[in-house]
């Protein structure tokens, strides 16, 4: 049997964590302030010509009118390296991406991109057992996000982008440059996992993206939000991750104010969930406040919960559970209600036998 991680007051003792991640907030944000100001320069999906080629071989295989694949037959999760990881060149997969069972690239696809914290992997996020990130090293607590994916039922794909894997650290990569999280999505979607859907997806034919960050993945959460140049991002979730980065994600609010209204079609969503005692608390109190505040004066009070995870556009809740818990408590609820198209045909939950059975693949691309 696996071994658990230390509890949570052993795990987060921590007034001296959360000052070394704010620490490594100023390093960040002043990265992210460079880059921004550089973006301004950068065109368009031209970031990187051998990617385009590559997705340009891709297009006369998108997904209209074709046969919807059996994502049964798949592993259950495929490991691919990308040119357009956030770290390319690790020798580490830059994605783990499950492909629920019944999804459907013709019927209103969507995408879960998800970013792990410190000392996390994207293999132990969606893993059903403790495992070491690196070889030799301790355990990492198992998220199994494609558990949580599968049982809400929705026709979106899960993509975990590994950052910096088993370390202290939540750099982001190239994610934080112009462009980076689109780049990453148009490779993986229009040329990686085509052998896997049978087609390719195009990413501004997305549905929605929910981008959902854990601990010290909010950097790379920010950076997509900031630099991404990715269409319809309708949720971003932090789960005890509000360590810094507040007026991006301010910014990204009070930009679409009035979408965040749950009466709209078309409404966006913004969740924090905050533990007591792990440095997140004080920022989330007060960012609550201010989106409270910017949402009272456009008329959309009845937006905020701090009690409903799933039925509010706007969530600020402090939970119980355990830092490293998060993910695998809450992801279900949060997706199931992030307003996906549902799996269109009811399939039998992935089998022992299917979940056992190559859980990974790996495609390195030349």
């Amino acid at each position: 049997m696996a071994t658990r991680l230390p509890s949570k007051a052993a795990f987060r003792a921590t007034g001296r964590r959360a000052a070394i991640l704010r620490g490594a907030t100023l390093t960040f944000a002043a990265t992210l302030a460079l880059a921004s100001r550089d973006s301004r320069m950068a065109r368009r999906g031209e970031s990187d010509p051998d990617i385009t080629a590559s997705i340009a071989g891709s297009r006369g295989r998108g997904c209209q009118g074709e046969r919807a694949p059996s994502s049964t037959t798949l592993p259950r999760v495929l490991y691919y390296e990308l040119r357009a990881g956030a770290f390319p060149g690790s020798a580490r997969p830059d994605v783990a991406v499950h492909v629920p069972p019944g999804f459907d690239p013709r019927r209103r696809p969507g995408v879960v991109v998800y970013f792990h914290g410190w000392r996390g992997c994207v293999a132990s996020a969606l893993a059903h057992e403790d495992a070491p990130c690196a070889e030799g090293g301790p355990p990492r607590a198992a998220s199994d996000l494609a558990t949580s994916v599968d049982a809400a039922g929705v026709n979106a794909l899960l993509v975990a982008i590994e950052l910096r894997a088993d370390m202290p650290t939540g750099e982001p990569g190239r994610l934080a440059m112009p462009g980076g999280l689109r780049d990453l999505l148009r490779e993986l979607l229009g040329t990686s996992l085509v052998p896997a859907l049978g087609c390719a997806l195009d990413i501004d034919g997305l549905d929605r993206i929910v981008l959902v960050a854990h601990s010290g993945g909010y950097q790379a959460a920010a950076s997509a939000l900031a630099l991404g140049d990715v269409p319809r991002i309708t949720e971003v979730d932090l789960l005890d991750a509000l360590y810094g980065a507040d007026a991006i994600f301010f910014r990204w609010f009070e930009s679409e104010i009035a979408r965040f209204d749950p009466l709209t079609s078309d409404s966006l969503r913004f969740v924090d969930l905050y533990t007591c005692c792990g440095g997140t608390a004080d920022r989330s109190r007060a960012l609550a406040r201010r989106m409270g505040d910017a949402l009272s004066g456009a008329g959309l009070s009845r937006a905020l919960s701090d009690s409903s995870v799933a039925g509010s556009a706007m969530v600020f809740k402090e939970v119980t559970r355990a830092h490293e818990e998060l993910p695998g408590a809450y992801l279900r609820e949060l997706v199931a209600a992030a307003g996906f198209a549902p799996i269109a045909r009811a399939v039998d939950p992935p089998s022992a036998a299917h979940i056992a059975a190559d859980e990974s693949h790996s495609l390195r691309l030349n």
